[in-house]
């Protein structure tokens, strides 16, 4: 099986209440070597209501981390990550970010549109096509210019989609997505396989198959997976599909970060150690 889980939440993201302590039993239970901790930081165009750079809150982030290495020593390494939404809305902001915190891994992301979350729009009554368009361009924007490791969950606003029984698919716009895939193998940036779709209604992975083949036709190599576990139980849920998946699609190779600097593994069962 997989064992590194690049991407869980703790109650420091405004959107999980499990403490970080929780997480890390829960990836011990699961036999995850690795976890990578990458609570939220999102960016706003709005800076009265969202002030972009938030001392306090990376603080708590980067202290949770270093108290969870020495408690779960020799049982699990606990790197310090960041989830960075909308990085090109603030990139002076995001860069001071990165700089001022020793990251080990940081995810780009994208979950707004006009600062407002993709999960309170109402999609039945929306121009979907015109949306997916809109939300790909501005991925292509991160994806061009963000100081990030991995592009994650690339084709999320499925999710929501599918939440409210609509169906809308990246790969329709196959042009701009391979765009986006182009640019990231252009610039040594990976992708994430993000596995939460399979608990919810779309019952895939983020980005789904067809997006990974193109990834790989694109000459995309940097691939890490993760649960996006904002609870115990679902840290590593989900990685045997994964694995499936990716050794099918004639990945080898996951990728490991430590302060910012990449290595690749070969994937247990393909005959790594």
């Amino acid at each position: 099986m997989l064992r590194e889980d690049y991407h869980v939440h703790c109650l420091n993201s405004p959107d999980s209440k499990e403490p970080l302590e929780m997480i890390c039993q829960g990836a011990v239970e699961a036999g995850i070597r690795e976890i990578m901790v990458t609570d939220h930081y999102e960016l706003f165009k709005d800076t009265d209501k969202h002030p972009p750079y938030r001392r306090e809150y990376l603080d708590k982030c980067a202290q949770s981390v270093r108290e969870c290495r020495e408690k779960f020593a020799g049982k699990l390494r606990v790197g310090l990550g960041i989830e960075l939404g909308q990085w090109h809305l603030q990139p002076e902001a995001a860069a001071l970010v990165v700089k001022n915190y020793p990251f080990d891994y940081v995810i780009g992301s994208f979950h707004k549109i006009d600062d407002r979350d993709l999960k309170l729009f109402r999609y039945q009554d929306m121009d979907c096509k015109a949306l997916l368009r809109r939300y790909l361009e501005e991925l292509l924007l991160i994806a061009a210019q963000g100081d990030f490791d991995c592009m994650a969950h690339l084709d999320l606003i499925k999710r929501y989609a599918a939440g409210q029984g609509v169906t809308i698919r990246a790969e329709d716009e196959e042009e701009l997505v391979r765009e986006i895939l182009k640019t990231l193998v252009k610039r040594g940036k990976g992708l994430e396989v993000n596995t939460s779709g399979l608990r919810q209604e779309v019952k895939e992975t983020f980005p789904s198959e067809t997006i990974l083949r193109w990834y790989r036709e694109e000459g995309g190599t940097v691939l890490t997976v993760g649960s996006d576990a904002h609870r115990k139980q679902d840290v590593g849920a989900g990685f045997a599909e994964a694995k499936a998946l990716i050794s099918a699609l004639g990945f080898s190779y996951i990728s490991h970060f430590c302060q910012r600097e990449m290595t690749m593994k070969k994937i247990e069962g393909d005959g790594g150690d």
